[in-house]
């Protein structure tokens, strides 16, 4: 597991040093964070065809084939870049922020969405979140009180959520393509069923805090 962590944290090294904003159409699969990281953000709901008010805009869609660390990143910060053109007589962009990720429910999101979210992104996302030192940012995005997370402190949780992933599923470090996996991918390798087939899922105690799995 050593090694699986040594070649991942390499990978995001790599990744953070090559890493350019170049100025291009909003893409919240991106690995680079396009969002202005001092910007307020403002969430509201919207109000669906159906006559139902959901966290996500009308057609709202989850990025295709979307890697970890994007991922996370909506996970935590949510989609505030998220925009739409409107156009009559000229054409205007209107922004609708997303909020973060982690507080979607089944009950705030349209039902298609939900079920695409829910199969492909939260088992993955869900579990990173049980690493120690993703909790106070965890609990201060469900009590309201976390704003924007700089790109550097997100690289710091990102990394913290993978080590903790690869230590309580440590089949995984075994493929080595795992750096390359969507997050759909991650989330369906360590279901329970793949867990079963592949693994021993490893039971983690945090001593300082008597919190386990």
């Amino acid at each position: 597991m050593d090694a699986a962590v040594q070649k991942m944290e390499e990978a995001m090294r790599k990744s953070k040093s090559t890493a350019a904003r170049i100025m291009q159409p909003h893409n919240p699969g991106s690995e680079t964070d396009e969002s202005i990281e001092t910007v307020q953000v403002t969430y509201q709901n919207y109000c669906h065809d159906d006559g139902h008010s959901y966290y996500v805009p009308n057609q709202y869609d989850l990025p295709q084939k979307t890697r970890m660390l994007p991922a996370f990143r909506l996970w935590i910060n949510g989609d505030a870049m998220n925009e739409k053109t409107i156009t009559n007589r000229s054409a205007a962009i209107i922004k609708e922020p997303v909020r973060p990720f982690l507080l979607w429910n089944k009950d705030q999101i349209p039902k298609r969405l939900w079920n695409k979210f829910k199969s492909g992104w939260l088992k993955v996302l869900s579990t990173m979140m049980e690493a120690e030192g993703l909790n106070a940012v965890k609990m201060a995005i469900l009590n309201g009180e976390q704003s924007h997370v700089d790109e550097r402190e997100m690289n710091l949780l990102f990394d913290e959520g993978m080590k903790y992933l690869l230590a309580r599923h440590e089949f995984i470090a075994k493929n080595k393509t795992f750096l390359q996996w969507t997050v759909t991918t991650w989330s369906h390798k360590i279901n329970y069923i793949s867990v079963l087939k592949n693994g021993t899922l490893h039971v983690i105690t945090f001593p300082m805090t008597g919190v386990s799995e």
